[in-house]
């Protein structure tokens, strides 16, 4: 969804910059696409790393949105069936990195005039107990718990930062091929997925983009901090 965005965006705003962040380069031929190396699960440089990627927004930006969409459902099996690195890879990338981010984006642009907005991609799953994926679930969880906190201690600012879980639904995604070829026995919801799969009820990456795009340009969802790509 994250690629997909960025290009919809591109392709439809003329006014722009996109600074974009991840392990592999997407190869985005536009001068207004600025892409920096990072591993998100690394999270023991990203400080610094994030420090020095948001460093490059221009003080005269009007607007300044963050994205945190960044995920990894890690291995999908029960507990007592994994090992420490699945739960701190799952962790880093979900929960950690946004909240390192958040925290650079805070420090970095809490006083300036611009519009801000963060946008930290939860899933479903923060609120449901899926047998094979307690670390997805638990980190999911936890982005929302800090997404809310973010957004209440926002409330004492003079020039507010706007913060948004938004639960994207169902997608279309790599993740979602990980998911049907989980063996039953370690994911027991599995028929499900499968027959979301086959029924043509996944929605596609460009459709989740263009409602997140929908909105990073409605103003009268602001003050909501949970919202539903479903609802839109």
């Amino acid at each position: 969804m994250g690629l997909s965005l960025v290009n919809l965006l591109l392709s439809t705003q003329r006014e722009l910059t996109i600074h974009g962040c991840s392990r592999h380069d997407p190869n985005i031929d536009d001068s207004r696409f600025h892409f920096y190396e990072i591993d998100l699960a690394h999270t023991e440089k990203l400080y610094e790393q994030a420090n020095d990627f948001l460093r490059s927004v221009s003080d005269l930006t009007q607007k300044i949105v963050l994205v945190n969409n960044a995920g990894s459902l890690g291995h999908t099996a029960f507990v007592g069936h994994q090992n420490i690195s699945h739960y701190q890879r799952v962790m880093s990338i979900n929960s950690l990195a946004p909240m390192v981010l958040s925290e650079v984006f805070v420090k970095q642009f809490q006083d300036q005039e611009a519009e801000k907005v963060v946008f930290n991609i939860s899933s479903g799953a923060a609120q449901k107990d899926m047998e094979g994926w307690a670390a997805y679930c638990a980190s999911k969880a936890a982005l929302d718990r800090f997404t809310g906190v973010c957004a209440k201690e926002q409330l004492h600012q003079l020039l507010p930062i706007h913060f948004h879980s938004i639960s994207p639904g169902v997608m279309d995604t790599p993740m979602q091929e990980e998911i049907r070829k989980a063996p039953i026995e370690n994911f027991p919801s599995l028929n499900r997925f499968v027959d979301l799969y086959q029924s043509g009820e996944l929605m596609l990456a460009d459709e989740a983009a263009k409602k997140v795009m929908k909105l990073l340009n409605e103003a009268s969802i602001r003050n909501v901090v949970y919202l539903s790509l479903r609802n839109f």
